[in-house]
């Protein structure tokens, strides 16, 4: 686990004791990125032509979590979005996502920021799968790839990350609408908001607080990131190939059609 021992300025300094996204029970190399189109063909079912049918088997299970114990997997997640989403009454709630076992969120990274700014003890809920964040990332990347998702780039709007915003970054989207959405955006709302969270004194304080939650180690880019579609119940899929064995995540590989 990551433990941090120090703040400056809007950044955190850390010991030696630093998750990163190793994998430890798949092969990288039997990942792509992307994968190829043959690949693709048979991902979804590639874990039943291995000749062992318990290899690929990952427990996946619906479980409430306390907001402020998840953690992310992504390096960007942005502040306008985030506050926007917190003053629009977002605070718990279903993530849509899978959870690695070691509680990193896959996907809803902005629901479970906003949830942080509003009510950090809100329950979550997300899929939890029996396997570490580091393995679940190659994984889950190349089933978004199968299912045909694109992947999600740096917004276009200017927004700023949250792990480089500081308190008057914050302030600044709350009293004037910097980083927010215009079309949605309330300067009475949001200072209504602010004042019912504690203040200038509470968000900031919240603000550290997630600024504290760093994602592993050699998180990729947003766009190297696990696409999982829930509004399309690509989540639930997910967790019923992991749950049924059906994707190849473990030795022995299918090896037919690796080229």
């Amino acid at each position: 686990m990551e433990k941090f021992i120090k703040y400056t300025s809007n950044k955190w300094l850390t010991d030696k004791i630093v998750e990163d996204l190793s994998t430890v029970e798949v092969e990288k190399d039997e990942f792509p990125n992307p994968i190829t189109q043959s690949m693709r063909r048979i991902f979804t079912f590639k874990g039943e032509l291995d000749g062992d049918d318990d290899d690929d088997v990952v427990k996946v299970s619906k479980t409430p979590f306390s907001a402020n114990t998840l953690k992310p997997s992504q390096s960007a997640i942005f502040l306008g979005k985030s506050l926007s989403m917190a003053v629009g009454g977002v605070k718990g709630g279903d993530l849509g996502s899978i959870v690695s076992k070691d509680n990193h969120i896959l996907d809803g990274h902005h629901r479970w920021a906003a949830t942080l700014f509003a009510e950090p003890k809100a329950k979550i809920i997300g899929l939890q799968a029996d396997m570490k964040i580091g393995d679940l990332v190659p994984v889950l990347r190349a089933l978004g790839d199968a299912f045909g998702n694109t992947r999600r780039g740096e917004p276009k709007s200017g927004d700023i990350n949250i792990y480089d915003a500081t308190i008057e970054d914050a302030l600044d989207a709350i009293r004037d609408g910097k980083y927010m959405n215009p079309k949605f955006y309330s300067k009475v709302k949001s200072e209504e908001w602010l004042e019912e969270i504690g203040g200038e004194v509470e968000l900031k304080k919240r603000l550290k607080f997630i600024q504290s939650k760093r994602p592993p180690k050699g998180a990729p880019p947003r766009d190297e990131m696990p696409v999982i579609d829930a509004d399309k119940k690509q989540d639930i899929k997910t967790a019923n190939h992991l749950n049924k064995g059906h994707l190849d995540v473990r030795k022995p590989y299918y090896v037919k059609d690796k080229k």
